[in-house]
């Protein structure tokens, strides 16, 4: 994170790291002899980006993160006893916090500090390929849309708290972040995005 000076403040660019918690999205299933439908989450554990933010006086500041994670899932259809789709999708996901900070306390080496506001999140690049079985042959199809991530919500609130701290050469901002997404729309009961998230996310500075 390079810090640029500016009258009465600061200007800071930099990066972002994070370890997602909780599940991108919420799954169950039901099978019986006949039919049954199921979902699994494939998201993977990581999250990145850059970050820019104005730090103002009296322990005040403004961010902006442009964070991305890979998110996926896989979905598992049976049918009339002898259709059985298995489908995997994946896609890019960006989410866009702008968020308010406060210093909440100064103690040697560390300052305490707790934000808010809101999250934008929007996908590409989705991917989607369907295995389909029937008796004893196999057809695959492919498509770049899905309809649970057509539905998914885009916008939410969020709150975390963290600290800043300096490492030798190093300034390093490490948060607990929670977003509470808006729901999807036409909620579909076995696979849906997870209105609660927990992030652990790491700012560096330099």
């Amino acid at each position: 994170m390079v810090i640029l000076p500016c009258i009465g403040q600061r200007l800071e660019i930099g990066a972002k790291v994070g370890i997602p918690i909780t599940d991108t999205f919420e799954t169950s299933s039901f099978f019986t002899i006949g039919f049954g439908e199921g979902a699994t989450s494939a998201t993977r554990r990581y999250t990145v980006g850059p970050t820019v933010g104005v730090r103002l006086p009296h322990g005040l500041g403004i961010e902006f993160d442009a964070l991305y994670r890979r998110v996926g899932f896989n979905r598992l259809t049976k049918s009339s006893g002898v259709v059985l789709d298995a489908t995997h999708t994946t896609a890019n996901s960006w989410e866009f916090p702008i968020l308010a900070e406060i210093v909440v306390g100064r103690i040697p080496f560390v300052k305490p500090f707790i934000d808010g506001g809101v999250a934008f999140r929007t996908l590409s690049g989705v991917s989607s390929t369907t295995v389909r079985s029937l008796f004893d042959s196999m057809t695959r199809s492919s498509g770049t849309s899905d309809p649970i991530l057509t539905n998914r919500s885009s916008y939410g609130a969020v709150v975390g708290l963290g600290a800043e701290m300096r490492v030798g050469p190093f300034r390093l901002l490490p948060e607990m972040r929670y977003s509470r997404w808006a729901a999807d729309r036409n909620l579909d009961l076995q696979l849906h995005s997870n209105q609660n998230q927990l992030d652990f996310i790491l700012g560096i500075a330099f």
